[in-house]
Formats: structure tokens, C-alpha cells, sequence
């Protein structure tokens, strides 16, 4: 049995951030336009009544007898809230956390634990350009994962050179995201997040946590891109 690290939760949630850099702004508005707005979902319709004279006769058919029915703004609410997915039905532990400056937030549900990582990984030969390399962890190959070129390639500039901190373990414990640092823990509902709408172009994105700004991972979806 692989050994998960202990994370104590934080007594209160840090503070929000007020303002976050452009360019993390801009890559934060992208992600939005994946989520579909339920207050823009129905357009409103003026209807005229006729004067009370008026002769108006009615031609029932077969197909104007069918009653449309109009989703309200809460059924629209309520459907983009069953976007979630099971795990996030009760209130769940979230950890964060941060690659190349953009915040992220794995469920603790899907972790399998922590190791520090000081930069030192085998390299073997055909792996694929989001693998930093291999290292042993309980006598099993674990392959680290380069979380920005796997998840956010666009952010990369080309000349910079990864320094993560941690490797968070996933899956069966044999893939880690290599992260810059660690945050906190907190607890939250599926309220307090904006969840993706639809399938999307990023299949590793469930949604951004309002409070923190933060992108929360679907690791299902990561470890959807690293079979494919």
C-alpha cells in the first residue's frame, strides 16, 4: 500500500486574491468561456395584448396544441449545478497549489500523496516531451509529469525551465504533477464553484473555485490526456 502524506487542513481559508496579474487574468477568462451563463440562456420575448374589440379567430392544429415548456432561470441554475461531477454532490477537501503561477486545486479524493522533489529524475529514452523523468518511489517507477506543458502549453514562453517543489501522486500513484509550491487546504461546496459546461478543450478542467480564482483538475481528465 502506497504511503499518502498527512495534509492538515488550514483553519481559515486564505484571503482572496484582489487582483490577479493580466496575464493570469486573461488565461482565467479563457477558461470562462467554457462555462455557459444561465442568467443569458433565455431570451425575453415582448408580447402585445390586442385591443379588446379586436375579432381574432384561432386555428387550433395538431402542432400549436403542444405546449412548449420554457426552462426557468433556476431549472437553467439547477442544470449547470448537476454539471458537477458525483464526487463534489457533498461538500469535499480541496489542495492547493501552484504551476508557473496560476493557482490550482486537486480534490484530496484523488491524491494519493506528496513527495518533495529536488530536480533529480532518470531519463529514459521515447518518453514523451511532458515527462521530466522517472523516480522511485517504495521500489516503483514514478513518472513526473511537466504540469504546465501537459496542461497549459500556451503559457509556456520557451526559454524557461521548470523548478517544481512537489510531486503530487495521482492516478495509481505511479504519475505525479510536478508542482512549484504548495498552498493550503480547504473545504468547499459545488456551489462555491463556476463548473465547466460540456466536454470543453481541456478535458483536465472541472471548473474554477470563485473564493480562491483558482482552476480546479479533474484528474480523470489528466489521466485521460496521458493514455491518449
Amino acid at each position: 500500500m502506497k504511503r499518502v502524506d498527512k495534509i492538515q487542513p488550514s483553519r481559515e481559508v486564505a484571503g482572496k486574491i484582489a487582483e490577479p496579474d493580466s496575464a493570469l487574468k486573461s488565461y482565467l477568462d479563457t477558461l470562462l468561456l467554457e462555462i455557459d451563463d444561465p442568467l443569458t440562456a433565455t431570451p425575453k420575448v415582448e408580447v402585445k395584448e390586442p385591443p379588446a374589440d379586436a375579432d381574432i379567430k384561432v386555428e387550433v392544429t395538431e402542432q400549436s396544441a403542444v405546449a412548449v415548456h420554457q426552462p426557468t432561470i433556476h431549472e437553467e441554475q439547477l442544470s449547470q449545478q448537476n454539471s458537477a461531477p458525483d464526487w463534489a454532490e457533498c461538500a469535499f477537501q480541496v489542495l492547493l497549489f501552484k504551476v508557473n503561477g496560476i493557482k490550482l486545486g486537486i480534490p484530496l479524493s484523488s491524491l494519493m500523496g506528496i513527495l518533495s522533489y529536488a530536480g533529480e529524475a532518470s531519463q529514459l529514452p521515447g518518453q514523451p516531451d511532458w515527462s521530466l523523468g522517472v523516480v522511485v518511489n517504495r521500489d516503483e517507477k514514478v513518472i513526473i509529469i511537466n504540469s504546465t506543458r501537459l496542461l497549459m502549453p500556451e503559457r509556456l514562453t520557451g526559454n524557461e525551465a521548470p523548478h517544481p517543489q512537489h510531486l503530487l501522486l495521482i492516478g495509481d500513484g505511479l504519475r505525479a504533477l510536478a508542482v512549484d509550491s504548495i498552498c493550503n487546504t480547504l473545504t468547499i461546496e459545488k456551489e462555491a464553484v463556476r463548473w465547466r459546461s460540456g466536454n470543453g478543450l481541456r478535458p483536465w478542467y472541472a471548473g474554477i473555485i470563485i473564493q480562491e480564482l483558482s482552476v480546479l483538475l479533474d484528474v480523470d481528465g489528466v489521466l485521460e490526456i496521458l493514455a491518449a
